[in-house]
């Protein structure tokens, strides 16, 4: 969705976002049930959630460290992402942007200030679109696929606010 901002070759030079330390585990997306069908059919592995959703199975060895970084099985060391774009989690096609709930219940939207490719230029542009003609299919998600809602994050700045 922010394809036009941030480019495919930015985001597999980074990867940021598809590496997981097991503190950040529950970060990794939140699969729709026919999205989880399809990538299982692919061989991808993947598991439940807590919340009772599905999402990608990491790996971490039983010796690695709390920092050792285990990768999104879809994502290629050398290629990126695996997954053809409209494939993608919903949570990877917004990156950096995230939606979120405040404790008391308000539905945020977020940007990862740490996102590498995030110059005030890029920042400007997706908070403009994010707040603008994105907002109501961000809403509608947020709707659709309540489990891609997560908690608030200071990581995040908050761009909007219900």
């Amino acid at each position: 969705m922010l394809t036009h901002f941030i480019s495919a070759e930015q985001c597999a030079a980074c990867r940021l976002c598809c590496n997981f330390r097991r503190s950040s585990a529950w970060e990794t997306p939140s699969l729709t049930p026919e999205l989880a069908d399809h990538l299982r059919s692919r061989g991808l592995p993947l598991c439940s959630r807590p919340d009772g959703s599905t999402t990608f199975e990491l790996h971490f060895p039983k010796e690695a460290t709390e920092n050792f970084c285990a990768k999104c099985p879809a994502l290629h060391p050398g290629s990126g992402c695996t997954l053809p774009r409209e494939l993608r989690p919903i949570e990877c096609r917004l990156w950096p942007l995230r939606l979120m709930r405040t404790q008391s219940g308000t539905l945020v939207l977020g940007l990862y200030d740490a996102c590498p490719a995030l110059s005030p230029t890029v920042r400007r542009q997706i908070t403009q679109a994010a707040t603008g003609n994105l907002l109501p299919t961000l809403l509608r998600i947020a709707d659709e696929q309540p489990h891609t809602v997560r908690p608030f994050d200071s990581a995040y700045s908050m761009i909007w606010q219900e």
